[in-house]
């Protein structure tokens, strides 16, 4: 599995210098940031198990996966659309950048639109492939967009993500069979 570490930010010296909202949206990126990793991690070891399932435990395997896409990663994708990318979009830069990410949204969802169709090895071969894709698209948000709202001044994460970033805590609470250290 391929964790992608966020580089550490360089931040222009006027933004170390702004309020305490600056630290609470680099709190925020890094919740982002765990919240990613755990969905990564949940997808890796779910798409896992139903590859590796005898024939006994795969409908099991198969609607735990299924159970995942529909409670955690739609909804995840159709979040970002309306919060961090809504922010990023109008950045110098972002527009094009978030038209490509949305792109991979339909991308996705079309990876789980022909896993739901498929069954057997095809059905454990289209999960993998979401999992690869969303691997790579994720990383992105962390490289990429998350630093760039975060050196725009005049983005709040804390407001860009409003009652959403209560939730990204809870998702990772709730949503995820994992513990945190």
């Amino acid at each position: 599995m391929t964790v992608h570490s966020a580089p550490a930010v360089d931040l222009p010296q006027h933004l170390h210098d702004t309020d305490a909202h600056h630290a609470s949206d680099a709190e925020i990126a890094q919740q982002v940031r765990e919240h990613h990793a755990a969905m990564v991690a949940d997808l890796d070891r779910l798409t896992t198990a139903l590859r590796d399932a005898p024939e006994s435990d795969q409908a099991a395997a198969r609607a735990s996966l299924e159970e995942w896409f529909e409670a955690v990663l739609v909804p995840h994708a159709d979040e970002e659309e309306v919060t961090t990318y809504r922010a990023a979009s109008t950045l110098v830069g972002g527009r094009l950048l978030i038209e490509a990410m949305v792109r991979e949204h339909v991308l996705i969802k079309r990876l789980v639109a022909l896993f739901r169709s498929s069954e057997g090895a095809a059905a454990a071969a289209y999960g993998r492939a979401v999992f690869e894709a969303f691997d790579s698209h994720q990383g992105k948000e962390n490289d990429v967009i998350l630093p760039l709202l975060l050196a725009a001044p005049q983005v709040s994460l804390s407001t860009v993500m409003g009652a959403h970033a209560h939730q990204v805590g809870e998702h990772t609470d709730h949503h995820h069979e994992h513990h945190h250290h």
